[in-house]
């Protein structure tokens, strides 16, 4: 059973929207977030902002970590999530995107602007960070684009996994050839190299987005896809693939019983698994749901963490697509992580009176 016990905002600032949060608990019982900001959603002057908190209640800003705002490099950075090493630094994983004459992506083409995929490294727990070190993905970029998707995962103390997910770039005729897949490091982050496929449809009728993945206690990576229907507005029921050699190898993805497009599993102390997850049905939301075997949720004890109301979108798009519909969705993103004390930190962002930012929600767990 799940219930609501305590909630809040991490930013909220009339005028400059705040989206895609990632709270990290610290060492020392802090917390440290960071999320992307910019006059929308896939805009040219997105870039990253980094918040601490004492107890993760109320939420200092620390500003940009590009040097004050908006970058001036002709990149825009988006979904950022920050990690703790083993050595007491932390890691910081985002995409960034080319800036061009026109938006992040082309409705007409279906292509994306070139993106990349990022770490930064902070030594003085996220008050400063390491220009971008990129991450390579050995796939020939005249047919593919790349960016992240999903969450850093520390496998053990050298393997660690960046998932990702591909599409077709500008000057590509044809189809997207979309994949979920990963890339992983032996030496904690600092060569990539091994390249998986973690999901994929030859006949590219279905989509495998935002791959998001938790640890199993018996070491096992359980993810959860938002699963679509390429070419429609149809998102099928979310489906889930486990991998017991680290990432090396998937089994087939199958379907749950949810259809919640981004859909974050959270491993709970007593072995069952949340699942939060964005609600694009009326009246649309942000649930969590829980499941004990991977596949089959408990619908009917499902919490609502935020009801959009009448602002799940920001208007209606000029072009009858599916990615440029999504492109005006008013909220989204929702991740969390198991407290200390056991409860269930939940964070998102989402529109209330026309301003967007980013909230928490925290639930206890019984």
């Amino acid at each position: 059973m799940l219930k609501i016990a305590d909630q809040g905002q991490i930013s909220h600032r009339p005028g400059l929207g705040a989206y895609m949060p990632f709270v990290t608990p610290l060492p020392d019982g802090s917390f440290i977030a960071c999320q992307h900001v910019g006059s929308g959603l896939g805009t040219s002057d997105n870039h990253i902002e980094v918040l601490r908190s004492a107890a993760g209640r109320t939420w200092e800003n620390l500003g940009s970590i590009h040097g004050g705002g908006a970058p001036e490099d002709g990149w825009a950075y988006r979904g950022p999530q920050i990690r703790a090493v083993p050595d007491g630094r932390l890691v910081m994983s985002a995409t960034r995107f080319l800036v061009g004459e026109g938006p992040m992506f082309d409705p007409d083409s279906e292509a994306l602007h070139r993106p990349e995929m990022l770490l930064f490294w902070s030594a003085d727990q996220g008050r400063t960070w390491s220009p971008p070190q990129i991450v390579p993905v050995d796939l020939p970029p005249e047919r593919y684009t790349w960016n992240g998707a999903g969450t850093l995962l520390q496998l053990s103390p050298t393997r660690w996994m960046y998932p990702l997910e591909t599409w077709k770039p500008e000057g590509y005729q044809g189809p997207p050839d979309q994949k979920a897949m990963a890339v992983f490091s032996a030496d904690q982050g600092k060569t990539w190299g091994e390249l998986t496929t973690v999901a994929d449809d030859p006949s590219g009728k279905v989509l495998w987005w935002d791959q998001m993945c938790s640890l199993l206690p018996d070491g096992r990576i359980y993810t959860l896809f938002w699963t679509h229907q390429y070419g429609t507005s149809e998102d099928l029921d979310n489906h889930w693939a486990v991998s017991a050699d680290q990432g090396r190898t998937w089994s087939t993805p199958r379907p749950t019983n949810l259809r919640g497009q981004v859909c974050t599993p959270i491993l709970l102390r007593d072995g069952r698994v949340a699942a939060i997850h964005n609600f694009r049905r009326e009246p649309q939301g942000i649930h969590v749901a829980l499941t004990e075997d991977l596949e089959n949720y408990d619908l009917e004890g499902e919490v609502v963490v935020f009801d959009a109301g009448v602002e799940a979108t920001l208007g209606k798009p000029q072009h009858a697509n599916f990615l440029a519909e999504h492109l005006l969705i008013a909220f989204g993103k929702p991740g969390g992580v198991l407290l200390e004390d056991g409860d269930l930190l939940t964070y998102f962002w989402c529109t209330v009176a026309g301003v967007t930012h980013t909230r928490w929600v925290r639930l206890r767990v019984d």
